[in-house]
């Protein structure tokens, strides 16, 4: 029940502060989206070069 109390007092607080503080969080966004995207692109590339593992023993 405090986790759900605590979850709603959060969201309500990320509402208001978004809509208080609207171009701090668009310059945020703004600032991290190509943060995010090279990341991401890091992240497809080892995937491409690291070879998937074998499974032992499976059953079905």
């Amino acid at each position: 029940m405090l986790h759900i109390i605590l979850g709603l007092f959060c969201i309500a607080l990320g509402i208001w502060g978004l809509f208080d503080e609207y171009y701090y969080v668009a310059d945020f966004f703004k600032g991290g989206i190509p943060v995010l995207l090279m990341l991401s692109g890091l992240v497809a590339t080892l995937a491409g070069f690291v070879p998937p593992g074998k499974k032992e023993g499976s059953d079905g």
